[in-house]
């Protein structure tokens, strides 16, 4: 999968850390639906490929994904719990998914192209779980103190993302304005650079 691991690991911990929150998310959530019952399978197959050592330890642990997405289970709740590293998610993650949605959506044209607005809806999605995802993990920024304001900030985030994602929905539905969803995507920018960036930072920022 990965010919050279050193190369690799950046995009390894990034992917399995944004698939643990979005697994913790779903299972989390209430969503009444049979995938609700694998949520907790693939968080902790998640955490073992987040910490693969080398390109045989991914190998098996993406195995075990395989695995676990093949499952079937009732739905069951889970609880908001710490579930990822913050550095991959928001050093790694986060800007990735942006800038993806920033090329997909800088025009009306290209948006429409192709599978473009599905992909463009599906990573505003995952923005948001990572936002959700992110609210246990204070004590690894530069302001482990500030619980509240860390808390407040990853919900307004995922507001934000929730919100462009229905402007994109609608844009596709052609029941929206492309002009008002571009504007929706500023505002997870907006946020990303303001109280993230400029009060907590991350310890990987030190």
């Amino acid at each position: 999968m990965i010919p050279d691991f050193e190369d690799g690991v950046l995009g390894v911990r990034r992917d399995a850390n944004a698939l643990a929150v979005v697994a913790m998310t779903i299972g989390a959530s209430g969503y009444d639906d049979p995938i609700c019952g694998i949520a907790s399978d693939l968080v902790s197959v998640s955490n073992r490929l987040a910490r693969a050592k080398n390109a045989a330890d991914v190998k098996e642990a993406y195995k075990e994904l395989v695995v676990a997405r093949g499952k079937t289970g009732d739905p069951k709740k889970l609880k908001w719990s710490k579930v990822a590293e913050l550095r991959p998610l928001m050093k790694n993650a986060l800007p990735s998914i942006t800038t993806d949605v920033k090329r997909l959506s800088r025009n009306e044209k290209t948006f429409l192209r192709g599978a473009n607005a599905r992909k463009v809806i599906n990573d505003s999605t995952i923005l948001a779980a990572i936002a959700l995802g992110c609210r246990e993990n204070v004590d690894e920024t530069l302001a482990p103190e500030e619980d509240d304001v860390w808390r407040e900030y990853c919900e307004r985030l995922a507001a934000a993302a929730i919100e462009f994602n229905k402007q994109a929905n609608d844009v596709v539905a052609k029941k929206g304005s492309f002009e008002e969803m571009k504007e929706a995507f500023k505002a997870v920018e907006e946020t990303c650079s303001s109280t993230c960036h400029e009060k907590f930072g991350g310890k990987s920022a030190e």
